[in-house]
């Protein structure tokens, strides 16, 4: 008995489209004369909405009433039932109002209707709409505008004032708004351009893009991808499970995101970049830079200030940075180059490598090599890796374990060397004229130099006390299981 009921339910169902449908159109048109600065007020669902405005002081109002059912007095009878109710106090107030819908056998609406308005109001006016299931075009208002719609596509260009846009389930866009515009919005793309004041924007499960908006931005978004170009002001963008993209922005910039990529390019401001799971790409910052992320690629060039790096489980890569480096990661390879000041790296199972530091590079590693050149000093611990410094103008101090070390110091004078490694050959490479005390031990090897010493005590192989030249800085040489060469010239 039910699988029958079923198939002629199912039968009907597919006979009913090709039913004929009958249409009628009425229109509504009023026009309303109001005071400077009077509010307009609008209420409306299904059915589109175009408001502009002019300069004269006088509210326009055109409706276009559809209705369509199976017949076509039936259609007819519902459009002459629908009410477009206008009020007048203190400012205008249009409402529209459906009648009840007939109901076919089946317990569905047997009847489609619509209402399509297009309104022009005053330029004083300020004006204020609620609209659901249809399209909204809004143009020239310049007075402000709080504008709420769902299901429907929100379209505001060149108003001015203040301006608050809401939105569900559909496009927002705004063009050319002189004045403040916020916008909230869920499930639905929204596109910003050309904004004279500050711009909120909050959305969700959906894209963000902003463009020319000098004078400040804040973006919350999640589960869409953000992008903002050619703006400035105080930046602030949140958002999660998307990407996020800021180009030619000038001011101060933060961003937090999380499981998405973060792109900044030409900032002029100082900036903060922040996200998990994401790559981190930068270029051409004009001020400090700050980077927290977790299992992230970072890479960039071109910090005009300090550069800040906080990272786990993926690589950092920094170049031209005009101020101090700081890179703290973990199980990841570091590489910086051309620092302007001092480089502090710590890390853990990745190589680090550093070249043209103009100021002390320090790095704590473990399980991972080192490499330094072109460095002014040099203080470096590892373990299980080696270490090479070349070219370093100024104090050396190598702590290892387990690892080769060669360097070579390219001081005027002489600048303190320590050294300290086992189970490899210790190297190290002295220019000109050499000035140092040097005091050696090894095991199980041979220590070697090529300059003449100068030695006091008992001579050994595997340990020394002795000058060289006037003796002027210290060299303090331990390995354990290795050779120790002093060596002239470079690498």
């Amino acid at each position: 008995m039910n699988k029958r009921i079923s198939l002629v339910a199912f039968v009907l169902a597919a006979a009913l489209p090709v039913c004929g449908r009958e249409e009628y159109t009425r229109n509504f048109d009023r026009t309303l004369t109001v005071q400077s600065g009077n509010p307009v007020r609008l209420e409306h669902k299904f059915g589109d909405l175009m408001i502009h405005s002019h300069p004269e002081q006088t509210v326009v109002i055109h409706a276009e009433i559809r209705a369509s059912a199976s017949d076509a007095q039936q259609a007819k009878d519902y459009a002459n039932r629908v009410d477009i109710l206008v009020e007048q106090s203190s400012g205008v107030s249009i409402r529209t109002r459906y009648p009840e819908t007939p109901r076919s056998f089946f317990g569905m609406k047997n009847v489609s209707y619509s209402v399509h308005y297009e309104v022009t109001v005053p330029e004083s006016s300020p004006v204020s709409i609620r609209n659901a299931f249809g399209r909204i075009e809004a143009s020239g208002l310049k007075a402000g505008a709080d504008i709420t719609n769902s299901n429907g596509d929100l379209i505001f260009r060149d108003g001015r004032g203040t301006t608050h846009l809401q939105n569900g389930f559909a496009r927002t866009e705004a063009t050319n708004v002189q004045g403040d515009l916020t916008i909230e919005t869920g499930n639905g793309a929204v596109q910003v351009s050309d904004v004279g004041g500050k711009l909120a924007v909050r959305d969700r499960f959906a894209n963000v893009t902003a463009a020319r908006v000098p004078k400040g931005v804040t973006i919350d978004n999640s589960n869409g991808t953000v992008e903002l170009t050619d703006s400035g002001g105080g930046g602030e963008v949140k958002n999660s499970f998307g990407n996020v993209t800021v180009r030619n922005f000038l001011g101060y910039l933060i961003v937090n995101d999380s499981n998405g990529t973060v792109e900044a390019e030409h900032v002029a401001g100082p900036a903060e970049l922040n996200t998990t799971f994401g790559a981190v790409r930068f270029s051409d910052i004009g001020g400090r830079l700050s980077i927290r992320a977790n299992n992230s690629h970072i890479e960039g060039n071109i910090v005009r200030g300090t550069l800040t790096v906080i990272n786990s489980f993926g690589p950092v890569i920094a170049n031209d940075v005009q101020g101090e480096a700081r890179v703290e990661s973990g199980n990841g390879e570091v590489r910086l180059q051309k620092i302007a000041g001092a480089a502090n790296i710590r890390t853990s199972f990745g190589a680090v490598e550093a070249d043209d530091v103009n100021g002390l590079l320090t790095v704590h590693n473990s399980n991972g090599s080192v490499k330094g050149s072109r460095v002014r000093g040099a203080n470096v611990s590892t373990s299980f890796g080696g270490v090479i410094l070349e070219d370093v103008a100024g104090p050396i101090d190598v702590q290892n374990q387990n690892g080769a070390v060669d360097v070579a110091s390219s001081a005027r004078g002489c600048q303190p060397i320590t050294i300290h490694t086992s189970f490899s050959t210790l190297r190290v490479h002295l220019q000109g004229e050499a000035s140092y005390h040097v005091s050696a031990h090894t095991s199980f090897a041979n220590i070697r130099s090529d300059f003449p010493l100068s030695v006091s005590g008992s001579l050994s192989n595997d340990s020394l006390d002795g000058t060289i030249g006037s003796g002027h800085c210290e060299m303090k040489l331990s390995n354990g299981n290795g050779a120790i060469e002093i060596l002239r010239g470079g690498m």
